[in-house]
């Protein structure tokens, strides 16, 4: 974990999560998720730091070790929100203490 998200915002009650490569294992970032269920999209605003310059504004989130896509930048249109939507199957998630 490199870098520090500028548009980091700290959430009341929520989780930290650490996403991982599902393929090479590797950290990609530390998130913090609302409520229960799937992650099925990443907020950029509550991303803590990343193993990805977020800063560079990239459209898609690759692993850094074996360049495999993890998941696509979007903007949604409800929220006016940054959002990175996940590819099921290609990251693991795993609940951490808050850092």
């Amino acid at each position: 974990m490199r870098y520090k998200n500028p548009y980091y915002r700290r959430v009341r009650g929520s989780s930290t999560l650490l996403i991982c490569c599902g393929y090479c294992k590797t950290d990609i970032a530390l998130y913090q998720k609302l409520g229960k269920g799937t992650l099925l999209r990443m907020y950029v605003d509550r991303i803590i730091r990343s193993s990805v310059d977020l800063a560079g504004n990239p459209g898609a989130l690759f692993c850094p070790n074996c360049q495999k896509q993890l998941a696509t930048r979007v903007t949604l249109k409800k929220k006016n929100k940054e959002a990175y939507v996940m590819t099921r199957g290609v990251f693991n998630a795993r609940q951490v203490r808050r850092i």
